[in-house]
This record gives C-alpha cells, sequence and structure tokens, in this order.
C-alpha cells in the first residue's frame, strides 16, 4: 500500500527549507502501512513507533543533500546556487582583444557594485543562518500545534500516541539537534533530518482518510489552528525570501571572478602568442 501526501503539505508548512530534495526524497519511499517501515531506495528503515522518542528514520538522513541517480545532488534555492548566472562568453576566442577587455571591465565593474551593498562573506552567511534559524524557531511550533490539533480533532487510540510520540520528537531530539547548527553548512543537514521526520508525521495523518480531508480544509481557513500556523509559516519564510540575497550575492561575485579568470587566460594567451 502507498499513501500519497498531497503537494499543499508541502508547500503551506514550508518544510524542508530545500522543498526539491523533498520532493525528490517523497518519489523514492514507499510506506507499508502495516509494517510501519519505509522503503528508501530498497533499504528497509524504521518508521517511528506510536509512544517512542525515537529517530531511526534518520538513519539514512545524516547527509545535508540527496544524490540521485548518476551522482547529481538536488540544490537548495536558499542555500546553493541552483544555476549560474554569470559566465565568461562562450565564444572567447572570437573576441577581440579590445572586445575581451570590454567583456572584463563589464565584470569587474558588477563585482564592485555588488561588494559596495554586501556584507564580507562571514558576516552575509550569519546574518542569512540567523534569519533561517528564526523561521526555524516557528517551524519547531509544530510541536505545540499537533498538541491542539489531537484535542481539537478529538484524535484517539494509536493515532493519538503516535502523533503525541512525533510532538515530543520535534520538542527533544530535534531541539537537540539544533544546538548543533552554527553554521548553513550544519543547517542543511539538520533541515534534511527535521524535514525526514516531518514527511514520516504527514504519513501518519494521512493514514485517515477523514483526518486529512479536514486537516487539508483547516489549512486554508485562518481562523483554525492548522491555518493560524500556516499563515504565520508563511510570513516566516518570507524573511528568508528576503534575505536569501546576502547567500546570492557570494555566489555571483565567485562567478564572476572565474569568468574574469577565464577572460585573462585568453588574453594572457595571446599576448604570449604575439612574443
Amino acid at each position: 500500500m502507498v499513501n500519497v501526501i498531497p503537494d499543499q503539505f508541502f508547500y503551506y508548512l514550508r518544510f524542508p527549507l530545500n522543498p526539491i530534495i523533498y520532493q525528490q526524497m517523497l518519489a523514492k519511499i514507499i510506506i507499508n502501512s502495516t509494517a510501519r517501515h519505509f522503503m528508501y531506495d530498497g533499504r528497509i528503515m524504521s518508521v517511528i513507533q506510536p509512544g517512542y522518542r525515537v529517530l531511526s528514520i534518520l538513519a539514512l538522513l545524516l547527509i545535508g543533500q540527496l544524490s540521485l541517480a548518476g551522482g547529481e545532488t538536488t540544490k537548495s534555492p536558499i542555500l546553493d546556487r541552483v544555476e549560474v548566472i554569470h559566465k565568461a562568453p562562450e565564444n572567447l576566442e572570437a573576441l577581440s582583444m579590445e572586445e575581451l577587455e570590454i567583456e572584463r571591465s563589464v565584470r569587474m565593474r558588477h563585482i564592485s557594485a555588488i561588494k559596495q551593498v554586501s556584507d564580507k562573506p562571514d558576516v552575509a552567511r550569519q546574518k542569512l543562518l540567523k534569519t533561517i534559524l528564526e523561521h526555524d524557531d516557528k517551524r519547531l511550533q509544530i510541536a505545540d500545534v499537533i498538541a491542539k490539533l489531537v484535542d481539537e480533532y478529538q484524535i484517539e487510540g494509536a493515532l493519538r500516541e503516535a502523533l503525541l510520540g512525533y510532538r515530543e520528537t520535534f520538542n527533544t531530539e530535534m531541539r537537540d539537534a539544533r544546538k548543533y547548527v552554527q553554521t548553513l553548512d550544519d543547517y542543511k543537514s539538520y533541515d534534511f533530518r527535521f524535514s525526514a521526520v516531518y514527511m514520516s508525521m504527514l504519513f501518519k495523518f494521512n493514514e485517515s482518510p477523514q483526518l486529512h480531508k479536514r486537516l487539508v480544509a483547516d489549512m486554508g481557513d485562518e481562523n483554525t489552528t492548522i491555518g493560524k500556523y500556516r499563515q504565520e509559516l508563511d510570513e516566516s519564510y518570507a524573511k528568508i525570501e528576503r534575505d536569501k540575497w546576502l547567500l546570492q550575492d557570494l555566489y555571483s561575485i565567485n562567478e564572476l571572478e572565474q569568468a574574469i579568470a577565464a577572460i585573462d587566460k585568453e588574453i594572457s594567451q595571446r599576448k604570449h602568442t604575439e612574443l
């Protein structure tokens, strides 16, 4: 049996910071609802059991990014450079020396302009990390939301125990893991682990069609617990979107410097040939 979680869960609740990783991971997972296991790339992984504060699912999630077939690694639109923006001209050999100097000058001006409005690399990374961790504080409030939903939806029995188990996991294991996040690279791993636990919880909600239907409906209503929380997450995530330029500017400078290096190499080779 394969359970499917609707796409709006991924978007509305802003888990994880990199939705691409989430979608790729979901595409590789098969859920056996009886055995309560994940099958991930052919490996059976235990899912958190009702009443237990364990993170056995994280055994496969100690890496910060998901490596796909062929060695490709998915990238975060916030923490990584998804695509190169600044490149050297592809036809360097066909350009005249004057044109090469112009191309070089344009990129130097771009670097200068970016540096004038940018922080030093270490400062920029720490500023973005601060914004991300403020968003993560809001994400961690999912533990309180779970407790409210259990009472409001009058969830009983094994499902209640399971959801309260997730609440305990977010309140303890994930908060403990958060203490070790000191850099953006640390956060990538933490974000991936956090998201795995969250996704496992979503599958648990999906076991009850009626509960699932109500949850989806309530997400669109800001007067409900989950709807209000979704709105708060949207507002919090908007700040990350606002501040992502802090890191993206660093990528731009690096790309421009590489482009200039390629142009300088072409200029140098021509001058050497002329000698």
